[in-house]
């Protein structure tokens, strides 16, 4: 016995003497890092809630206590050998040495390794650490040499005790476009073509990001474009020269005429205000008709129809009678054109009986104070904040904490009445009330991203502090968010997309354009319409649909705008589109004649045409229920629907009463082309329509074909 303990004493020794000579290793700001390095403590893998194969650690190391007691003191502490580092299970599982289902995570020689077996080797110490308070990445922004598309990056953390250190090796790197410019485990970006990426970079809960360009040479580039009509163009024609990118020409008069139509009221001009505008010689009759648009009542419902989709207001949440009221409060809101700032306000601090309060409406829709703080940062921010919820934010510096204190405003709102079978709630305060941050088990003060709500008394509403907060001039979010989206709705794509996920890795695609926008909109008191006219009357909204062909050393334009989005009509504005065209309206069960499917208060309407065209239900906060891209099921809709074939048949039609008022078919033609296209047919299109009508026989027989093939055509159902 006593031989065995002397030819193990050299062997403790030695470990010792190696342990002592080499750096100290500390848990909590190297072990914790060295697991997120390598990937182990993702969602994917050990750090979902179940973990994996009973080894579980807390989602990218937020909870180094628990992490620290799973490794060494689970399994009976087998999976740390602090005699013998190398045998580690967590190590030999890593570097695949025993069976691991997550395959070989690092070689022995990785800096992460090297960081577990050291902490294992000084006998698996935990002690507190200073807090890592900013990560910095360098160089910082950068434009990369036209020569040279790579560069490596170096990352600095500094601590809450003054000191910094190098923790590259332990920093983990995700790039915004990876096809673009990929970034190694080590930092080093590569861009292989002309463009913009921004590098994210996460170390234990700090978060950091940088923003990298690169153009190639090219001595031979020319810009090519229109004048800039305002600020707008300045920004876009300005970040489009220089990532060597060529806009389109400026649509022509009929194509703007219809998209103008489109976008800011919803709904097809007649023939009448089609030729008006098209015969028109008036330099100025394109930011003219942008006034005449703000001025009419269809803006407000389009506008509020787009705001009623997005704050959810449905008969499963706020019943029938509740959307009808929360409808006219929005269509009112829209038609005054109310600063989103006093909007804002009004639903995020409304109480009272909903159907005399209808901004109220918001709460029974958010009923529990999480749910009201994710729609509001949603709504009001842009930022998406849901998975804040269960651990700190994956790509944003948004934690737990964070969340919580913004749902904590949100806490004392009660209701009045059952949410079921009535037609109105009551929303009142509870000064009572209070919201458990599950983390510390106590209640959670109000706080509005790392601002605390200051000066507040037991009995004042915490929700107008909030408004406060999010309305003012200096609040980060608002007024970029508002103007993305606005922005969004105008030109198909947000300069953030999605419009509602702003963060460090999805950054606007031009900064200083969303700036100017924001800017111009809280200029102008935080009102829509003078932010809409800004953008129609633009070069940049006006650019046609057909995209140039650009040089091979430019960046992918399909960010940068240099050409119209093309994309589908809404349900309503289809539907809407198919009665202004045949001149017969659509009945709508329960509402007087002529009404618009863009009037209509609801969401999810029991209609086969807006189903199959995806009315959304309003079942969620987001953009994206709408779908853009035309399927099988509309197509097929649009040939053989009965309604639409009864319309374009009835005796009520255009056709019919211009052929009663003793027209001549090239006439109709003409105003059937501008009626559905809002455009005059070509000579080469009105030749074979009337050779067709001649052919036939059958005057009306033949100009309710030209009809039905007129609805029929890419150009009626997609906006260009």
């Amino acid at each position: 016995m006593l031989r065995v303990i002397v030819s193990l004493l050299p062997v403790f020794i030695a470990g010792a003497a190696r342990a002592d000579d080499s750096p100290r290793i500390d848990f909590r700001t190297d072990v914790i890092a060295a697991l997120s390095r390598g990937g182990c403590n993702q969602g994917a893998c050990h750090g979902s809630p179940q973990g994996k194969n009973g080894f579980r650690l807390s989602l990218r190391g937020a909870d180094p206590d628990a992490d620290f007691a799973t490794l060494v003191r689970e399994q009976g502490g087998r999976r740390v050998n602090r005699q013998s580092p190398a045998q580690s299970l967590v190590l030999l599982k890593a570097t695949g040495g025993v069976p691991h289902q997550g395959g070989v995570i690092f070689s022995p020689h990785h800096p992460a390794y090297r960081a577990i077996a050291g902490w294992i080797g000084h006998g698996c110490e935990i002690k507190d650490a200073p807090a890592v308070t900013r990560l910095e990445v360098l160089p910082g922004d950068t434009r990369l040499p036209p020569n040279a598309p790579g560069l490596a990056l170096t990352v600095q953390a500094r601590f809450a005790d003054g000191s910094s250190r190098d923790v590259t090796e332990l920093a983990v790197f995700s790039s915004s476009h990876p096809d673009l410019a990929p970034v190694t485990p080590t930092g080093k970006v590569e861009f292989r073509r002309t463009g913009e990426a921004s590098i994210l970079v996460r170390y234990l809960q700090s978060i950091a990001s940088v923003r990298l360009s690169h153009v190639k040479s090219d001595a031979g580039f020319v810009f090519r474009g229109p004048g800039p009509a305002n600020f707008v163009d300045e920004f876009v024609f300005a970040k489009q020269r220089d990532l060597r990118l060529i806009p389109a020409a400026v649509a022509s008069d009929e194509v703007f005429l219809r998209r103008a139509y489109l976008d800011v009221i919803g709904v097809m001009p007649t023939p009448g205000e089609a030729a008006a505008f098209l015969d028109s010689k008036d330099p100025e009759k394109r930011a003219k008709l942008a006034d005449q648009l703000l001025a009419r009542d269809e803006y407000a419902y389009h506008w509020a129809l787009k705001w009623a989709d997005v704050l959810r207001g449905s008969p499963v949440t706020i019943s029938e009678r509740g959307v009808h009221s929360f409808h006219r409060y929005l269509v009112r809101a829209m038609a005054e054109d109310r600063p989103v700032t006093a909007l804002a306000r009004e639903l995020l601090t409304g109480l009272g009986n909903t159907l005399n309060k209808p901004a109220a409406n918001f709460f029974r829709i958010a009923r529990t104070p999480e749910d009201a703080a994710e729609s509001v940062a949603q709504l009001f921010m842009g930022v998406r904040v849901q998975c804040s919820r269960c651990h700190n934010h994956p790509f944003e510096n948004i934690t737990q904490a964070d969340y919580y204190g913004l749902a904590a405003f949100f806490a004392r709102v009660q209701f009045k009445g059952a949410q079921f079978g009535l037609d109105d709630e009551i929303v009142y305060l509870d000064a009572r009330r209070e919201l458990n941050n599950p983390l510390t088990k106590k209640p959670q003060p109000p706080v509005a991203f790392s601002t605390p709500a200051e000066g507040l008394g037991p009995d004042d509403d915490r929700r107008v502090k909030f408004a406060d907060w999010l309305t003012s001039p200096q609040n980060r979010f608002f007024a970029p968010a508002v103007a993305n989206r606005v922005w969004f709705h105008l030109l198909g794509k947000g300069i953030v997309d999605p419009v509602d996920d702003f963060r460090d890795t999805n950054p606007p695609s031009n900064p200083q354009l969303l700036k100017a926008l924001a800017d111009d909109f809280a200029r102008h008191g935080y009102r829509m319409k003078p932010l809409i006219r800004t953008i129609i009357t633009s070069r940049t909204y006006q650019l046609a649909a057909q995209a140039p062909r650009q040089d091979p050393n430019s960046a992918d334009p399909e960010a940068y705008f240099t050409h119209a989005a093309v994309r589908m009509l809404t349900a309503e504005q289809v539907l809407d589109a198919i009665s202004s065209a045949t001149g017969v309206h659509e009945r709508f069960k329960g509402y007087p004649a002529g009404t618009r499917a863009l009037e209509l208060p609801e969401g999810g309407v029991i209609h086969p045409f807006l189903q199959a065209f995806s009315k959304p239900v309003r079942d969620v906060t987001c953009e994206c229920a709408r779908e853009d891209d035309p399927g099988l099921p509309q197509v097929l809709h649009m040939l053989n629907n009965a309604q639409v074939v009864s319309r374009i048949r009835s005796p009520e039609s255009r056709v019919a009463r211009w052929l009663k008022s003793g027209r001549e078919p090239a006439w109709i033609v003409d105003q059937m082309y501008l009626a559905t296209l809002t455009r005059r047919p070509t000579a080469k299109e009105k030749t074979l329509v009337l050779e067709h009508i001649r052919a036939s026989g059958d005057a009306e027989g033949g100009l309710q074909d030209l009809q039905h093939a007129l609805l029929n055509l890419n150009e009626f159902l997609l906006r260009h």
